[in-house]
């Protein structure tokens, strides 16, 4: 219990009849609640912050270890996510299988893999605005490879790139998908109620917010109040 609730719980009276979350009628946290929802503080910096850092996770799973991610999710058009960078076919290999199978063939065949994903701009980033670039480098002259390698070479190297791009836009698929969940699930009614109830917020009767949790110095003014009180 936290210090605020422990000086309320002392007090013989609340001071101008403040209340906890917790403590309202359900009318009036129904309103504070839609306040809530609407007060522009359910996904902030910090929330944004933990949202790509999560993206940046899922993409080391997938391989994708040193991109760098950017995203705009708002629902509106050019919204999405996308990743920029590097891309290490040691890492690939090491995290996805299929792409473990279709470089091995390559390097057999005496290719070095040099990978880059490109397009990042100040504007949009999403699914589309990512251009896989893909490198092949043989260590071998082209007149000294066997004539098979000479047949089967480019049509490796085309379905290494095939997959690599439609996984990139399948991986920004999924990271968009996943982002707006976490988003809608802050702006949820049983999301918000937990959230206040586990708040140092003080509200009014009709549940108007009369102070937040971290506005210390109007915290401060209550503790006296109840010190007062409970004298």
């Amino acid at each position: 219990m936290s210090e605020l609730r422990q000086k309320y719980k002392l007090a013989r009276k609340r001071p101008k009849g403040l209340r906890f979350f917790d403590e309202l009628s359900v009318e009036a946290k129904e309103s504070a609640i839609e306040n809530e929802r609407s007060s522009g503080r359910r996904f902030d910096e910090d929330d944004a912050t933990f949202l790509t850092e999560d993206f940046q996770n899922q993409l080391a799973e997938k391989g994708f270890d040193s991109v760098k991610v950017f995203w705009s999710l708002g629902f509106c058009q050019g919204d999405g996510v996308a990743f920029y960078g590097r891309v290490y076919a040691d890492d690939l290999k090491a995290k996805d299988p299929e792409a473990n199978k279709l470089t091995e063939r390559l390097e057999k065949a005496g290719d070095e893999i040099s990978i880059e994903i490109t397009g990042a701009n100040n504007w949009y980033h999403h699914r589309n605005s990512m251009t896989v670039e893909i490198d092949f480098e043989n260590e071998n002259e082209e007149e000294d490879l066997p004539a098979r390698l000479k047949i089967a070479l480019p049509a490796l190297r085309e379905e290494f790139e095939n997959y690599l791009s439609e996984k990139v836009i399948e991986i920004s698929t999924e990271l968009e998908k996943s982002g707006y969940a976490e988003i809608d699930y802050r702006y949820q009614d049983e999301t918000i109620s937990q959230d206040l109830s586990e708040s140092d917020n003080l509200y009014e009767k009709d549940g108007t917010q009369a102070m937040s949790e971290f506005e210390s110095w109007r915290k401060e003014q209550v503790l006296n109040s109840l010190f007062a009180v409970a004298a």
